[in-house]
């Protein structure tokens, strides 16, 4: 089920039926102090970016957004670890975290790949993941459901990521999703005898009906599209990265 969205600011609300104590929704690159080819509220470290203005823009994004304590920032590597976090955390290695803590934002940055929020149905566990095709095609996805007791109660946000019809990959990619996990050779389209169009959103949702969670909602917007609101590392290259973050108050 695709949700439409509220007015854009430097801040996205995901749009899904959660207990209301539940906050979460994705950054958006108006607002910040980076300058371009970053411009403006690039979140990522690692991107090239002045550290300084990176700073200023987490500050910023945790003002507008009255957070309490810092949000946990990950040293995302492509890879299908999750940790357990808390507002004492400090950035690990990871690419998801969850917690049962109030006030502890669990966050991904993302610039094409899928950010993904999870909430059970009383609001007391969430989680976040940042899954590309390496991560989607090893297991992130089915290792974030079983973090929780019951995927049938479990609702997910799928954020904005790159839609299909602008990501086109080579046979390499292709090959390593279908072995990896055959049901995964639904998400490409063949352009040719060596590329494919591939449909990250669709890849989640297979993963995620196919282990009984149902309860979906999927923003739909194209981060390579929407030049204005999302970076996008495929339009780009050098660019920066866009927050998602889910917390309980």
């Amino acid at each position: 089920m695709t949700m439409t969205n509220q007015s854009y600011n430097l801040w996205l609300w995901a749009n899904w039926p959660v207990p209301r104590h539940v906050r979460a929704g994705i950054s958006l690159r108006k607002g910040g102090v980076s300058l371009p080819p970053f411009d403006e509220l690039n979140l990522g470290l690692h991107v090239g970016d002045d550290v300084k203005n990176v700073l200023n823009n987490r500050d910023i994004l945790s003002q507008h957004l009255s957070l309490t304590s810092d949000p946990v920032w990950l040293d995302q590597l492509h890879s299908t670890n999750i940790i357990m976090v808390d507002n004492h955390t400090i950035a690990a290695s990871a690419d998801g975290s969850y917690t049962i803590e109030k006030n502890t934002a669990c966050t991904v940055i993302t610039a094409d790949c899928v950010p993904i929020l999870f909430c059970n149905a009383g609001g007391t566990k969430i989680a976040a993941i940042h899954a590309g095709w390496r991560g989607i095609s090893s297991g992130i996805v089915e290792k974030a459901i079983r973090l929780f007791s019951k995927p049938n109660t479990i609702y997910v946000w799928i954020g904005p990521c790159i839609s299909s019809d602008n990501y086109e990959v080579g046979k390499d990619m292709y090959d390593q999703c279908r072995n990896k996990k055959s049901i995964l050779k639904t998400a490409f389209t063949k352009k040719n005898e060596d590329h494919w169009y591939c449909d990250l959103t669709k890849m989640v949702k297979t993963i995620l009906y196919r282990t009984g969670v149902h309860q979906i909602y999927e923003c739909g917007l194209c981060t390579y599209r929407m030049n204005k609101l999302f970076y996008s590392y495929r339009r780009e290259g050098v660019t920066g990265r866009q927050a998602s973050m889910i917390w309980m108050e």
